[in-house]
């Protein structure tokens, strides 16, 4: 490793990657977003190709990718990236989270660029808001390049010596953050269904997006006792905080929440900075099956884009093209199905925003993906309703979850010619 402590300008520490190496970035609210930008610009002099996981930027950088030299490759999609699939501008890896650490194996990657706090009186740095990926992928590389950052909260978990980097630069552009939408009166009233689902002292895997966002929300207005959560920190996990709901007897070795990533405001990063009831860690541990199959009462909670009337889920396409990744979906439903007194459910809105397609459907269509087979959902909840597929026949199942459909798409879906 080169000297850490001594700081280079972006083009200077981006100069120590070979021409054609294999990169990874740091995602999320850590990622390098000054190092990718230098990276973009640089992309003539430096070929390479990247591995990008989730962004919550609208990749700014992305028009100064040259297709002939700077190649993309991702395992979430979004924003802008959806317009350039098939492009030759980003290739799309289907893998769940808990593959992606194997993978960077694979590909022998070279370098990775992190976003990191300043380091601490024992040469540690920290990751903040984000470990999933990141720090298998440091571990493997010949180059490893932070951007500092002071703003970057420091987190139980996420953490790499300063002998362990490269290069070091300083953070140009501020620490990304993702401000959450105001849930619609269709999320709502499917998070209050949800809601009535949970068992007492629950451990809620949620993600990011209406629903868990209103769910969420809502937990501080019940009394389910001690919470944990598992997946993704938000804001609202540190008012649930405040309001006295989450477990605080759960700090080592499983926290009350357990995250690969935190994803949200200022107040958020200031709730997870040197928080021990709060992990953030790699997704060999965040996200594995093997490894948080021991928790009670795991209740896993995810979206998609339809479900036909079988069961089987659709939760990455449309009309054939891919506008989202898997995730760590299958990784939570399989925990879920492991846990005792767990729940895989599966909450979506009945209809498209615009109220024209029905999201209950008589079949995938050709083409899309079917990212959950009929086995791995226990609770469908629409604003409708809840169709309990356990223990069902095929037949049952149809009538269970045309029961949850739009009203206006109910005659349709049960024509048997719709099969």
């Amino acid at each position: 490793m080169g000297n850490a402590g001594t700081i280079m300008s972006p083009d200077e520490a981006l100069r120590l990657i070979e021409p054609d190496a294999k990169v990874v970035a740091a995602p999320g609210c850590g990622s390098p977003t000054t190092l990718l930008g230098a990276l973009a610009h640089r992309s003539h002099d430096v070929p390479v190709t990247l591995y990008l996981g989730l962004q919550v930027d609208d990749y700014p950088w992305l028009d100064d990718v040259d297709a002939d030299r700077f190649r993309l490759m991702t395992w979430h999609v979004a924003g802008a990236l959806r317009r350039r699939l098939g492009d030759g501008v980003v290739e799309y890896v289907p893998a769940r989270a808990t593959q992606v650490p194997d993978l960077l194996r694979r590909w022998d990657v070279d370098a990775t660029l992190i976003r990191v706090s300043p380091a601490d009186d024992y040469g540690f740095h920290s990751l903040g808001p984000t470990a999933s990926y990141t720090l298998t992928s440091a571990r493997r590389s010949r180059v490893v390049i932070a951007e500092i950052d002071p703003d970057v909260p420091r987190t139980f978990g996420a953490w790499i010596h300063r002998s362990q980097i490269t290069a070091t630069v300083e953070s140009e552009q501020p620490m990304p953050l993702y401000e959450a939408a105001t849930p619609d009166p269709t999320s709502v009233a499917i998070a209050d269904r949800v809601l009535g689902l949970l068992p007492e002292r629950p451990t809620l895997q949620l993600g990011i997006g209406g629903v868990p966002e209103a769910l969420t929300a809502s937990l501080a207005d019940v009394d389910l006792g001690p919470l944990r959560f598992v997946g993704m920190v938000t804001d609202a996990m540190a008012d649930l905080f405040d309001a006295g709901k989450l477990d605080v007897d759960a700090v080592y070795p499983d926290p009350a929440i357990l995250a690969a990533e935190v994803m949200g405001t200022r107040r958020v990063m200031d709730f997870v900075d040197g928080n021990p009831l709060v992990g953030v860690r790699e997704s060999a541990h965040s996200h594995h099956p093997a490894a948080l199959g021991d928790l009670d009462r795991f209740v896993s909670i995810n979206s998609a884009i339809d479900i036909d009337l079988t069961g089987q889920v659709n939760a990455e396409s449309v009309r054939g093209r891919q506008i989202s990744g898997v995730g760590g979906s299958i990784d939570y439903a399989e925990t879920a199905f492991h846990s005792d007194g767990g729940l895989r459910v599966l909450a979506l809105s009945s209809t498209t925003p615009d109220g024209k397609h029905s999201r209950i459907v008589p079949a995938i269509d050709a083409g899309n993906t079917i990212t959950h087979p009929r086995t791995s959902i226990d609770l469908v909840v629409t604003e409708h309703g809840v169709a309990d597929l356990r223990g069902r026949s095929l037949t049952e199942r149809r009538s269970a979850l045309i029961s949850v459909s739009d009203p206006s798409f109910r005659d349709e879906l049960a024509d048997p010619a719709s099969t």
